[in-house]
């Protein structure tokens, strides 16, 4: 029981390292107010061996943003965004295949189609 509770808390301890890395590396204060980020203002939306997709949300002004950090080169971008989708949201999109030119087309003549009807 022990052991597992040591690991629980060195996984713990290893994503909180995480999080104060890439506050240190993209954004140590929100843009819009000031305010010092948190780790409990960071979360990794996506990771890989190559790079990392982190959102950013001040606890004061509420201000949003996600950051693309590319590990390689430790070079990173961050855009605001407006959105009302939660953390868990935007981790579930993230992970979708994207959409084509023909997806987008085939809704469209799905949606004439049903506008006719009408």
């Amino acid at each position: 029981m022990e052991k597992r509770t040591l690991n629980s808390k060195n996984k713990e301890s290893l994503l909180d390292d995480k999080l104060k890395f890439y506050i240190d590396a993209i954004a140590r204060f929100c843009d819009r107010c000031g305010t010092p980020y948190s780790t409990a203002d960071v979360n990794i939306v996506q990771d890989s061996g190559m790079s990392a997709i982190i959102h950013f949300s001040c606890s004061n002004c509420k201000s949003r943003h996600i950051a693309t950090f590319l590990k390689p080169i430790g070079v990173s971008s961050r855009t605001p965004i407006n959105t009302d989708l939660s953390i868990t949201e935007i981790s579930q999109f993230a992970n979708k295949a994207s959409i084509t030119s023909d997806d987008i087309l085939d809704l469209y003549t799905t949606l004439k189609a049903g506008v006719k009807k009408l």
